[in-house]
Parts: C-alpha cells; structure tokens; sequence
C-alpha cells in the first residue's frame, strides 16, 4: 500500500511537473482532477490505483492562484449535433461561387448545418452528410482534396467569465485528451463560442469531459 502510494506521487509529480498546461489548468481549477488521474493510470498500467493516483492529485501542492484567477466555470451551454461531414476544397474563384449558389439552398429553419472557413489555398466546408454528397457532385474532382464524414460537432458558447480568462482553450483541449478524444477541427464562431469537430463514435465521450466544464 505505502509503495503504490509513493509510485503514485511519483507519477503524479512527473506528469505535473512536465506539463506546464496541466499544473497550471489544475492550480486555476479548469482540468477534471478525476479525468486527469484516468488519464495517467491509462498511462501507466499496473503501476498505481486510480484512487492512489487521485489521492496524489488532490495532495499535490500547486500553488494558489490569486483571488483573479479562482475556479472558472467554462461552459455555459454545451450542444452537439451528429451527421457532420467536412469538406475540404483547392480554393479556387469557380469553386466559391459553387459554394456560394450551394449555400441558398441550404434549410437553416430547419437546423441544417453548413460553415464555410476559406484559406489562402484551400476552403472548409462543414454541412449535413445528408448535403455532403450532393455538394461534393458539384464540386470538380480535381478540386476536391479531402472529405471527412461521421463527425459530431460541439458547440460550446463561454461563460462571460472564461471568456476573458487565460487558459480557457488549453482547458478544454486539454480536457478532450485526457478522455481520449480526437480534435479534428477547431474553430470559433466569434467571440465566446467554440466549435469543435470530432469523430462521431468519440461523440459522448467528448460531451461528457465537456460537461465537466459546465458545473
């Protein structure tokens, strides 16, 4: 017992002290101490308990945060929808304007999704997957460079607070790694609002190590 406890201090200090976005998500109370003791012990199998490991956690001595930097509470709605294809387009003027004439067909009364993010070279293009197909049938083949179906998107609009908070974005990416979720696409949707993209299978995972930030 007094060896797993010192193995997991051990783990729990190295982890900590690498880390400098954990160590400072934890002293702020932005990273799930139950989540990142998960995360370790996944890890360092047959090493320490999770609860030795979460012991050391909460022993750990971070230093206090001034009265400016307390807990933040993150999120204050948290949304997902399932059924997200990405699209992603050689950016070309032809390929806008079919995007363009695309997009006045697109229902948005009845929820339908579709973001479009253009770069110097290429264009994003986030829609329904019912859409994704017939968008891709107009699109040039030569033009088309990728396209990503089975998605989920969250979309996270931010406490007044987190907003103007330092650490926010590393919280919740972090927060998404530690219970295994891939990021696929992250954006932002102005200021205050985050839409993430991720697989759709990890879809409740990501919503639950979200939710954590919504307390």
């Amino acid at each position: 017992m007094a060896n797993s406890t010192r193995l997991a201090s051990t783990l729990v200090r190295e982890t900590i002290e690498r880390d400098g976005v954990v160590r400072h998500g934890l002293s702020r109370g932005l990273i799930n101490a139950h989540a990142l003791a998960r995360s370790i012990q996944l890890a360092n199998p047959k090493t320490a308990s999770f609860d030795a490991i979460l012991s050391a956690i909460r022993r750990y001595p971070l230093v206090e945060p001034d009265e400016s930097q307390h807990a933040t509470r993150i999120i204050h709605k948290l949304t997902m929808k399932n059924n997200v294809s990405v699209l992603s387009i050689r950016n070309h003027p032809e390929v806008q304007l079919t995007i363009a004439r695309f997009a006045e067909e697109v229902d948005y009364t009845h929820g339908e999704t579709f973001r479009v993010v253009i770069g110097p070279k290429t264009i994003s293009v986030t829609v329904d997957s019912k859409n994704a197909d017939r968008l891709a049938s107009v699109i040039p083949k030569a033009r088309m460079v990728k396209q990503i179906h089975n998605l989920a998107e969250l979309i996270l609009d931010l406490t007044a607070e987190a907003d103007i908070a330092l650490g926010v974005l590393a919280a919740i990416t972090n927060e998404l790694a530690i219970n295994d979720v891939n990021i696929i696409q992250l954006s932002t949707l102005g200021p205050g609002h985050i839409l993430i993209l991720v697989d759709d299978r990890n879809a409740t995972n990501a919503y639950q190590a979200l939710s954590t930030l919504n307390r």
